[in-house]
């Protein structure tokens, strides 16, 4: 009954999640975690014969190839198939794994939608380390792990084009909640690859797809005109709101060198790694457009736009920031 695991495809459940209504539903619709992780990550095992011994059944049950750490982690169902002469054991979650790493470069959920979808992939991207490491030490050969490892890979290859086809399709509804979920599911989904890669380097051998140009990819595959407002939006309009004109100059500060020396060094800072794990900056984009455009000028006087700041803040706009000496050290501050 459990002599298969190699043959499983445990990638799956990521488009599963991608597929969930999550992203569909009404924004006041709720979902409840557990029963997220119950129905995405619940196992079924059938047993042939309907009187079955349900307790040596239950030991013989290796939870840890259904990614669970112990075996008080889950409940068990039992129930009858008349029709097929067999016994179903589901496997039902109850408790909630946590993300024990971080996730590079991963945006920070600012909606309760967001911080659900969050902890629904970060469960299930615990669930899958367990079945990978059991894979490792309790196959009977390395072409067993090769050939675990080979289908996992190709199908999170395909479920990160997937993922990138779904980021396209729900850009056209321009609802930026959704669009943010899809993005930060795509992020993860390439996390998740790049594990599989490293976990399995020694029993597969295949060109690895590089993390960064999987991100270029996705970068290119967001319409920014969707997600970020009109220009007019960054500069506040209503006079009741902004500074008298006769001292709204005394708030901005001149830039006499490049501009794009400047946001390179907000773009250094946001990515400056601390010793407890956090960056030295943390915001969205829009925070950084709205912080450099409407505080910041350049020689000639004109505000600093949001278009030359969103280039320099993308990770694969490299060419865009500053460079050699026009690229201030932020290094000796820390």
């Amino acid at each position: 009954m459990y002599s298969e695991a190699h043959k499983s495809i445990d990638v799956d459940v990521f488009k599963e999640i991608i597929e969930n209504e999550l992203f569909h539903a009404k924004l006041e619709e709720k979902f409840n975690l557990l029963e997220l992780v119950r129905k995405v990550n619940g196992v079924e095992i059938r047993i042939p014969g309907l009187d079955i011994d349900r307790k040596k059944e239950t030991a013989n049950i290796k939870f840890k190839q259904f990614g669970f750490k112990a075996k008080t982690d889950f409940d068990l169902e039992f129930r009858k198939d008349v029709f097929e002469n067999e016994t179903i054991i589901k496997i039902v979650p109850k408790k909630v794994y946590e993300l024990q790493d971080r996730v590079k470069r991963l945006p920070e959920p600012y909606c309760d939608r967001g911080k659900l979808l969050l902890a629904l992939l970060s469960d299930s991207f615990e669930r899958l380390k367990i079945k990978s490491k059991n894979i490792i030490h309790n196959s009977d050969n390395d072409k067993q792990i090769g050939h675990y490892a080979k289908k996992n890979i190709q199908m999170a290859k395909r479920n990160c084009y997937d993922a990138r086809l779904f980021l396209h399709k729900i850009q056209k509804t321009k609802n930026k909640d959704a669009i943010f979920l899809t993005f930060m599911a795509n992020i993860f989904m390439i996390n998740v690859l790049t594990f599989l890669q490293k976990m399995f380097s020694s029993y597969y051998n295949e060109k690895e797809i590089e993390r960064l140009k999987q991100k270029v990819e996705l970068y290119d595959a967001i319409d920014l005109n969707v997600l970020m407002e009109h220009k007019a939006e960054y500069v506040v309009a209503n006079k009741q709101e902004q500074f008298d004109d006769d001292i709204s100059d005394d708030f901005r500060i001149k830039v006499n060198g490049q501009i794009n020396a400047l946001v390179t060094v907000f773009y250094d800072l946001r990515n400056k790694q601390l010793q407890n794990g956090k960056n030295f900056l943390e915001g969205s984009d829009k925070a950084f457009i709205h912080i450099l455009s409407n505080n910041f000028f350049d020689k000639k006087g004109n505000p600093v736009k949001p278009s030359t700041i969103i280039k320099c803040l993308q990770d694969y706009n490299d060419d865009k920031r500053a460079k050699g000496d026009k690229r201030h050290d932020i290094d000796p501050y820390f």
